[in-house]
């Protein structure tokens, strides 16, 4: 992914020698890898389809079906192709409640019928609480005093008891609410202590059918759901393991058969609708080849499920899951999220934070090409290969099937996509070197992005030069898209570091720093005319240079950037430039205060332009003299001569002669 730069320049190299017209004619995209560097604000808004895994049944989808008249068999047909309808007799299932497993264990009798402990034949009365600690071989047993008398007490046990009472068992979690279980509760000891629920299979359905799908649904869609949820505990049975399953996501989710707040007031308990969803379909479960099938399902399959582990399990197309044809109330088909890009740091090497998120790859069906499988995350210490599973859990996604909007390609449809000037594709989105960014290349230019300057075009010789000066490692980023000249008589692209302006005269050079300021200050194109050198160092290394169609813009920084223009920069020119004795302009050129001439200053003198005097150099002590006495407003006006001799000097003013002897150090005027 981490791409050197011979090669881009390899591509672009490749293109240009095929020629543009071959290329519009057989370019196709070199890869679809999807890169989107962190965003100005530090976040990623991600807009997706579905929730889960997607295999199996889509409960969402289950209710379209229902809504749209299909019964529950019809359903499980659908989203479990080739597994036939079978029966199968109730059982007892043993069920880890993962959210009890610890330490240490309370449980207390949910009615006023007490509760038998199978350890030491002992009852736990009404109002009493059993506290149960985990303690290496043993686990000791602490009964709070009950109601009426009752006395509490302790026991160590060697192993942990099975509780059970007519009206199942309630557990207590620490902030005093509670959960009540039909069946028995078994404690087992270990370095925690693993809870167990040992309860019938149907009856273990009245806590899960409503914990999966709301009970308000179409009875199909309930029946559907106790079918798969009946067949999948089945099918995952584990009897060698303390458990056959759990009660999370990470199996399906189990509720018991009532929840209880702090203060004992119930705050769920299982509905009818769901109760009769379980009743109308008892034993009822899906086979394939004589097994029970292994009814995977999720809340949302966005439109296209997912293939799984089993033949039956297979990814096929969903309208009642997809966006157009979800059932009323459905938020999962479609959603956004908007996640710091700090979450995905967690993925990067230790250390490091995520500059760029890239999909490298997709299952292809779908909007948006799919689920994502494969990606990149573009660090500051390195790229790391993930799953797409794995960058939905870094984002807390709801599904793998995601897109980030791409700048690029809204900058190519904006410009008007393969039928405008940039024409089709030559490669996929890729991350800039060095700098966070992305680019894509195209048949007629490229178009980059950062998350500084947004994306933009650059085309032509534009892109040319600005290649030659190192892409954005050079100018930098494009600030702006390949754009006419107000003037129309040619092109420009701005960039973080400078400009590149083109015109059919000059040809394409770069324009950047204090110059280009200058420049601009002076109209652009429309003041100096455009560059016809790019951005020089001066031959003595002390500045730098730009000329242009109507002068040059030199730059020290003792000087700052001045402009030389006319019969001025040729006089300068002609003294050695900025190696004469001039040296550097000090400033630009200047029309004189009455309006008759123009001059620049530079370091070491002056040069004036009139009609009267031509274009002449004043410099040293003679100019110094010319100064004091008014410059071209005192009684010498302008020079008309050059300044001539080499030890005694002289030099003719309309209105008089300056003569410098060094030997006596006085300039007098004749």
């Amino acid at each position: 992914m981490h791409r050197r730069r011979t090669a881009r320049t390899a591509l672009v190299t490749a293109t240009l020698a095929a020629g543009l017209g071959a290329a519009l004619l057989t370019a196709s995209p070199a890869a679809a890898d999807e890169v989107r560097p962190v965003p100005a604000d530090g976040r990623f808004t991600f807009s997706g389809h579905g929730f889960g895994h997607g295999i199996g049944m889509s409960q969402w989808g289950a209710q379209s079906r229902a809504l749209a008249g299909q019964s529950h068999r019809q359903i499980l047909d659908a989203y479990y192709p080739g597994t036939t309808p079978a029966q199968r007799e109730d059982r007892v299932l043993r069920v880890g409640l993962t959210g009890f497993t610890g330490p240490t264990v309370t449980v207390a009798a949910p009615t006023a019928a007490p509760l038998t402990l199978s350890t030491s034949g002992r009852t736990l009365a009404p109002g009493q609480r059993l506290v149960l600690t985990s303690a290496g071989a043993s686990v000791v047993a602490s009964a709070t005093a009950g109601a009426n008398g009752v006395a509490g007490w302790t026991e160590t046990w060697p192993a942990g008891p099975t509780l059970s009472g007519p009206d199942g068992v309630l557990l207590v979690r620490g902030d005093g609410s509670s959960t009540r279980y039909a069946g028995t509760v078994r404690v087992v000891r270990g370095a925690s202590l693993t809870v167990v629920n040992d309860v019938r299979l149907e009856t273990y359905l009245r806590g899960v059918v409503p914990a999966e799908s709301p009970s308000s649904w179409s009875a199909q869609a309930l029946q559907a759901q106790a079918v798969a949820a009946r067949s999948y505990a089945l099918a995952v049975l584990r009897p060698v393991a303390e458990t056959d399953i759990c009660d999370t996501t990470a199996c399906q989710v189990y509720r018991g058969a009532e929840s209880r707040s702090a203060n004992g007031t119930v705050t769920w308990t299982q509905p009818a609708s769901t109760n009769a969803a379980i009743a109308a379909t008892a034993g009822q479960v899906r086979t394939y080849g004589g097994e029970v099938a292994f009814t995977q399902f999720s809340s949302s399959n966005g439109g296209w499920s997912v293939a799984g582990s089993k033949p039956y399990l297979t990814a096929n197309e969903d309208p009642f899951s997809a966006p157009g044809g979800k059932a009323p109330g459905d938020p999962v088909a479609s959603w956004t999220a908007t996640v710091p890009a700090s979450a995905f740091d967690a993925g990067c090497a230790p250390g490091g934070r995520v500059t760029s998120l890239v999909v490298t790859a997709r299952t292809g069906r779908g909007a948006d090409g799919g689920r994502v499988t494969r990606g990149t995350l573009v660090c500051t210490n390195g790229e790391v290969a993930v799953t797409g599973t794995k960058l939905r859990q870094l984002g807390g996604l709801r599904s793998d099937w995601f897109t980030l909007p791409s700048p690029i390609a809204l900058a190519h449809a904006a410009l008007g996509g393969p039928a405008g000037p940039l024409g089709s594709a030559l490669s996929g989105e890729r991350a800039t070197p060095s700098t966070p960014g992305a680019f894509q290349h195209f048949a007629g230019g490229s178009i980059y992005f950062s998350a500084a300057t947004g994306a933009h075009d650059v085309r032509g010789g534009i892109r040319d030069r600005w290649a030659a000066l190192g892409w954005e490692n050079g100018l930098g980023f494009p600030t702006s898209g390949d754009t006419r000249t107000p003037n129309g008589s040619g092109y420009f692209t701005h960039f973080q570091g400078g400009s590149i302006y083109f015109s059919p005269a000059t040809g394409v050079h770069e324009v950047r720093g204090a110059i280009r300021q200058r420049w601009a200050a002076l109209g652009w194109e429309n003041g100096l005319g455009y560059p016809t050198t790019g951005d020089l160092r001066t031959p003595n290394g002390r500045g730098y240079f730009t000329h242009f169609q109507g002068g040059s813009i030199y730059f020290s920084p003792a000087t700052g950037a001045q402009e030389v223009r006319g019969g001025i920069r040729d006089a300068w020119a002609a003294q050695g430039w900025e190696n004469g004795a001039l040296g550097f302009p000090v400033t630009g050129d200047r029309r004189t205060p009455a309006g008759t001439g123009w001059y620049t200053q530079f370091q070491g003198g002056s040069i004036y332009a009139t009609a009267v005097g031509g274009v002449r150099s004043v410099r040293g002590p003679i100019r110094d003299a010319w100064a004091a006495q008014g410059w071209e407003n005192g009684a010498l006006g302008y020079p008309v001569g050059d300044q001539q001799g080499s030890g005694v000097v002289s030099q003719r003013f309309q209105g008089g002669t300056l003569t410098f002897d060094p030997a006596t150090g006085r300039t007098t005027r004749s």
